[in-house]
């Protein structure tokens, strides 16, 4: 059983490989919509470097062009992109500077400079990420800059309207929107809940900033935290954490940080998202108890199986799963998502087997097997099929 899951929570986190490598230049969004895997990325950077070259007057093209170097760089594989750097993968600071040239004073050319650090919307970003947004005032591509500048400022006011803005917008998909609020409606009361990535962050700061859904979560992403001490020192003095430097752990900042958090923080309850990378909490591993969409550390073992049980019974909205009707150009993403139900679905079918509820076992293994099947995860099905 525990190997079972083990190995599908570690699937969750293997790339998805997507079909179509030609070279027709497509939208290229960021990995809070869209994720695809390297060569599709490669393929994009050519086309839209090809229609630059080839003198486009549509500076989408630009960001367009950005974006697949950034994606496949950043989120997909850095050696093989540096490996690569020539015509059409290029340095981020050669990009900014070609824009600049290009279209200069665009809201294209003031998105694209407010990347130069490693986290947009910090202070020295600033500046551009303003004019674009003078430029065109709340634009889907602003809506994470936007956030992250207002988090970085502790300006709760701005924080709020963006986050009603992004939710109103239907940018960010329903599946992202609804498992946010299945994980934060299941945390115990002033819960501490520790994320990770861009698609398990922001849809949970839009379900409570936007739409004011237990907001006595503190929903803190570790990457933010280890990687910006402003952030992390604004964060920790408003929730009494115990400060810590991490200026000279040149390891794993966030291994580190995780274990300072479950460690330090005593009057709140600590959760570790499903989607958190197993790396995250190493060590942690026989204090977490798992719960559904998250993972409870506690220094006492308790019945997380009625929990898990509870949450997907009387808490969780599943129907989402069952079907979509919508056109969906985040589907990659949203199966992603979807992936982390399978677990707990999995484990409640063995559950009720185990207990003779044969109708319940039977709801739940359809639900996982078909989420599985959707999400690509046929190995691991052909492991718990044995």
């Amino acid at each position: 059983m525990k190997s079972s899951i083990k190995f599908f929570v570690i699937l969750i986190f293997t790339a998805f490989t997507l079909a179509g490598y030609s070279q027709k230049p497509e939208p290229v969004y960021s990995y809070v919509r869209q994720i695809h895997d390297f060569d599709w990325y490669e393929q994009q950077a050519k086309a839209w470097k090809q229609e630059i070259d080839n003198g486009t007057t549509d500076n989408m093209a630009w960001i367009y062009w950005f974006m697949a170097n950034r994606n496949a760089g950043r989120f997909c594989d850095y050696k093989k992109w540096e490996s690569k750097i020539g015509d059409y993968f290029v340095p981020q600071s050669k990009l900014t500077e070609m824009a600049e040239k290009a279209i200069p004073n665009t809201f294209e050319y003031f998105f694209i400079k407010t990347y130069q650090k490693d986290f947009p919307g910090t202070n020295s970003t600033t500046e551009y990420l303003l004019k674009a947004q003078e430029i065109s005032p709340y634009n889907k591509w602003l809506f994470p800059l936007l956030v992250n500048h207002y988090q970085f400022d502790n300006d709760k006011n701005n924080l709020k309207v963006t986050c009603q803005k992004w939710f109103e917008s239907n940018e960010m998909p329903q599946e992202l929107l609804i498992t946010a609020y299945n994980n934060l409606i299941s945390l115990d009361s002033n819960a501490v809940l520790i994320v990770n990535g861009d698609n398990d962050t922001y849809p949970n700061w839009v379900m409570q900033y936007g739409q004011n859904v237990r907001t006595d979560v503190l929903v803190l992403n570790l990457s933010l935290a280890a990687y910006n001490p402003v952030y992390r020192d604004l964060i920790f003095k408003e929730n009494g954490i115990p400060s810590i430097s991490l200026e000279n752990d040149s390891v794993n900042k966030t291994q580190t940080l995780c274990k300072h958090l479950v460690n330090s923080i005593k009057n709140r309850p600590v959760y570790v998202s499903v989607f958190t990378g197993e790396n995250e909490y190493k060590g942690l591993e026989n204090k977490m108890y798992f719960v559904g969409l998250s993972m409870k550390y506690s220094e006492k073992p308790f019945n997380n199986l009625a929990v898990l049980k509870n949450n997907v019974e009387n808490k969780y909205l599943l129907d989402f799963l069952k079907r979509s009707f919508y056109n969906n150009p985040s589907e990659s993403v949203c199966k992603m998502i979807n992936a982390g139900y399978v677990a707990s679905f999995f484990k409640l079918a063995d559950y009720y087997k185990q207990n003779g509820e044969t109708v319940k076992a039977k709801k739940m293994k359809d639900f996982y097997r078909t989420i599985a099947l959707n999400s690509g995860f046929t190995k691991w099905l052909k492991e718990t099929d044995k």
